[in-house]
């Protein structure tokens, strides 16, 4: 019977096989939280940590979209932002998955 510390879903059973006894049964904690991905592209996002007792400035980097979008999609929103404000271009031309972070950028609705 295992411990009881180990009859819990967050403890991974891995079978190991050994040379006396054929195989034993090796517990693992896995671990917690989600991997961050960027709401327009699906990548993962790198430098942002979900571990737990940290502080908010620690689990994101301090810049525009920073925790939110990576670093390729953030500068996509940031040239089409000025690009629009300067009149090279009009909002209606900017990419519909871009288009709600524009306007945030813009401070439009």
């Amino acid at each position: 019977m295992p411990l009881p510390k180990n009859r819990s879903n967050s403890v991974r059973k891995l079978h190991v096989r050994v040379p006396k006894r054929g195989h034993v049964i090796h517990y693992k904690r896995r671990i917690k939280g989600n991997v961050h991905s960027c709401g327009i592209t699906g990548e993962r996002l790198q430098g942002v940590s979900s571990r737990q007792g940290t502080a908010a400035s620690v689990k994101r980097s301090n810049r525009k979209f920073g925790g939110n979008l990576s670093s390729a999609a953030s500068s996509r929103v940031i040239k089409f932002a000025s690009r629009v404000k300067e009149g090279a271009m009009r909002l209606e031309d900017v990419d519909v998955r871009l288009l709600s972070h524009v306007k945030g950028l813009l401070g439009t609705k």
